[in-house]
């Protein structure tokens, strides 16, 4: 059986331990500050997350890339020389054109080492649970299984890694261009949080709005009990940008209510460009998601809509 490396993105959110650990690399996106190109760093070694998102409450213009081509080359080039094949587990192609550029990487890449294995695999998600799924896909691949049987794997079990999010103020999400002006400054007005997900093509989906923090927090954890699948779950992780007593407190709930004890990533730098501080997610393995736009707007906040 072919040696093969892992790869994932800068929108995997993993930690560095957690990278270390199981032998994954990742190849990073650019965050474009004020138009100063930086890294997307998961290792936050360039600049702190206090840093990043306090860069972000000064009004800072904050702008991503995608995986760049010769980012690809430099991070595959080495193991390929070595003789070993590539999986690529990727942010959902519709938040990033990444998988693209992938793909005219391997393209040429494969005149060079014609022996050699390039695989990319959608993830159709984003965030911890791109990062769950490439750490089950790294669980795997010590478990033996080839890259074939790691990419069938995630093909079929991606849409049942459940995530919900909700953001502090919509002024992020607008200025990614993700919603109106108009509709973040109503939002903002009257104190709407939304409660979105990915859906299962891979897009963010907003289930419904609700009044306040404090609500939107309590349907996080709602919806991790309405979804988990216990038996099959190997992680529980809160994810969040500068609300860590709020991670904290749902990390509580969800002990008390499971008997699971979730970790705590911090969201990076690409993922925060878009939600902006404050920003409160949390991601478990349970019923698959088969709902997505075009499906229609489900009953707000009616979990049972996600298949």
């Amino acid at each position: 059986m072919s040696k093969y490396q892992i790869f994932t993105d800068s929108c995997s959110d993993l930690p560095t331990s957690l990278r270390h650990e199981n032998g994954i690399e990742y190849c990073q996106m650019h965050c474009v500050i004020d138009g100063e190109e930086k890294p997307a760093d998961l290792d936050w070694k360039l600049y702190s997350p206090e840093e990043f998102y306090g860069w972000m409450k000064e009004g800072k213009h904050m702008k991503t890339t995608q995986v760049p081509y010769e980012e690809f080359v430099r991070c595959l080039t080495p193991y390929l020389e070595k003789g070993i094949d590539v999986l690529y587990i990727a942010c959902s192609h519709k938040l990033t054109g990444s998988m693209n550029i992938f793909n005219l990487v391997t393209q040429e890449l494969k005149e060079k080492y014609p022996d050699r294995k390039m695989v990319g695999v959608d993830s159709l998600s984003a965030s911890a649970c791109e990062g769950a799924i490439t750490l089950e896909a790294a669980r795997l691949q010590k478990e033996g299984k080839s890259l074939e049987e790691v990419v069938a794997w995630i093909e079929a079990n991606r849409n049942k890694f459940n995530q919900f999010a909700t953001v502090e103020t919509l002024t992020y999400i607008k200025n990614a261009g993700r919603i109106k002006g108009s509709k973040a400054l109503l939002g903002n007005l009257f104190h709407k949080k939304p409660i979105f997900i990915s859906d299962a093509h891979g897009d963010n989906y907003t289930l419904g709005t609700v009044t306040g923090t404090k609500n939107a927090d309590k349907l996080l954890l709602e919806g991790i009990i309405k979804r988990i699948d216990k038996e099959n779950c190997h992680r529980v992780v809160i994810y969040q940008g500068m609300a860590q007593e709020r991670a904290e407190k749902l990390k509580q709930s969800i002990m008390e209510a499971l008997n699971i004890e979730p970790e705590i990533w911090w969201i990076g730098p690409i993922i925060g460009t878009t939600c902006g501080p404050g920003v409160l997610a949390v991601m478990c393995y349970g019923k698959e998601v088969t709902i997505y736009d075009g499906d229609g707007q489900p009953t707000p906040l009616d979990y049972s809509t996600l298949g």
